[in-house]
């Protein structure tokens, strides 16, 4: 394993002053498993006093970020470098916290507190690989495998429960036996986990690409404890010739349609079928129908977003997403100026919702999506060219404005009515928008 000389230096100037250092954690996992590092968590038998008063004595600069814990932050050459005393935690409360912290000068204490071998690995260039628990052997055989006993492990902190699937999916390991037993035995202590951490883990788990992530998650008994609301969808059939698989099941394989897309497409498409059953009709036939469930999964995702924490740009966003889900585009010009006209002619967020709606084609029925996913295709093609061209009409772009429209009579709320008129005409047919033509129209229009 390679380190930076940053990271070198570091150990150096510990050794130099009697004390010993390692890296440790998902740095030396990625390293074996041939992943690119990028931070490096360092552990010494300093205690957090003494590796302040270290650094300070050679004028860096260092921040007591947990204390407490025996966690500091270390400023050295633009790295931000998080170094903790080795320690021994017992006693945890609320699923959650350990009741007691105290530092030790064992590796093998600090290594035996974490929560699954592939992370109970340090190590130093020197001194080697220090793998108690046998981690090694764990990545080699791509296991996520709990450090003791896993009854006991998630029982104290149920945020592991989220990082065991978490790894799992980042990783593409196997959850060992005992370890998802546990997961299934105390999947309810979620509830002791604070939202924004919860929003943290489910956000790299969906930007993971895990193959039939939802199901995964339904599987483990925690998909429910983060969204209360898929439990609607669960195994709910769609009695309609668009669809083949029951809606959950729709979600899923449109999700794994989103590989490459950024989080918040990908978490639009999560809520983008939630409120079908909440609208859903049957004609005479038999066939169900869902009108207006874009408009009621958009409320639903805004609700479960606001209650994780989400920002409110990032909200805005992906309830825009959702709500144009099943907005009718085709490879037309005047159809692609329309929908942009609904979207402020933002092509980025046009081109966006298409990316959702090709996921959610490529999850109904085998023998429609061929023809559905190449309208998609062609549209985003289109939209792609009318940018390149500047084939955008705006508001602001009309012949005539609104004291043109004044001077022919109209008044209050009319006003915005004859101007969105001459919008939309001039979005069908652009030779339309010339000062005559639309002052004729306005005529007609008053009469």
């Amino acid at each position: 394993m390679l380190l930076p000389q940053y990271i070198l230096d570091i150990f150096a100037i510990y050794e130099a002053n009697g004390y010993e250092a390692f890296v440790v954690g998902g740095c030396v996992r990625d390293a074996i498993c041939k992943r690119n590092c990028h931070d490096y968590d360092v552990i010494t038998n300093a205690l957090p006093q003494e590796t302040i008063a270290l650094f300070q004595q050679i004028g860096l600069r260092i921040l007591p970020t947990g204390f407490a814990h025996g966690t500091l932050t270390l400023i050295y050459q633009e790295h931000f470098i998080e170094i903790t005393t080795y320690r021994k935690e017992d006693d945890y409360i609320d699923h959650r916290r350990p009741a007691n912290i105290s530092f030790t000068k064992s590796i093998y204490e600090d290594l035996k507190r974490r929560d699954f071998t592939i992370n109970a690995i340090a190590y130093h260039p020197v001194h080697g690989l220090i793998d108690p628990f046998c981690g090694i052997k764990d990545i080699h055989r791509r296991t996520i495998r709990c450090v003791g006993d896993p009854n006991k492990r998630m029982e104290e902190d149920a945020l592991r429960i989220l990082r065991a699937l978490r790894f799992s999916a980042q990783l593409s390991f196997t959850i060992e036996e005992k370890t998802w037993q546990a997961i299934l035995t105390h999947a309810m202590d979620i509830d002791y986990v604070s939202k924004e951490r919860i929003q943290a883990e489910f956000n790299q788990y969906l930007c993971s690409d895990k193959p039939n992530a939802l199901h995964f998650l339904r599987a483990a008994n925690v998909l429910e404890l983060i969204l209360p609301e898929m439990q609607r969808i669960y195994d709910a059939p769609q009695p309609t010739p668009w669809h083949a698989y029951d809606i959950f099941t729709h979600t899923d394989i449109a999700l794994n349609h989103s590989k490459g897309y950024n989080l918040e497409k990908k978490l639009a498409i999560v809520f983008h079928d939630l409120g079908k059953p909440l609208c859903e009709s049957f004609d005479e036939k038999g066939i169900v129908h869902y009108h207006g469930h874009a408009e009621i999964s958009k409320e639903i995702a805004k609700q479960r977003l606001k209650q994780l924490h989400y920002s409110n740009t990032v909200i805005k966003y992906i309830t825009t997403l959702i709500a144009f889900h099943d907005y009718y585009v085709c490879p037309k010009r005047k159809v692609l100026r329309r929908f942009l006209s609904k979207l402020d002619n933002d092509i980025e967020l046009a081109l966006d919702i298409l990316d959702i709606q090709l996921a959610d084609n490529h999850a109904k029925h085998p023998k429609l999506q061929k023809e559905l996913i190449e309208n998609v295709l062609a549209s985003k093609a289109l939209l792609l060219q009318i940018q390149k061209e500047q084939d955008m009409i705006q508001r602001k772009d009309l012949a005539v404005n609104g004291h043109d429209i004044i001077a022919l009579g109209y008044q209050g709320a009319d006003i915005k009515k004859a101007l969105e008129m001459l919008y939309q005409t001039v979005i069908e047919d652009p030779s339309q928008n010339t000062k005559d033509n639309l002052l004729s129209l306005l005529k007609t229009f008053k009469s």
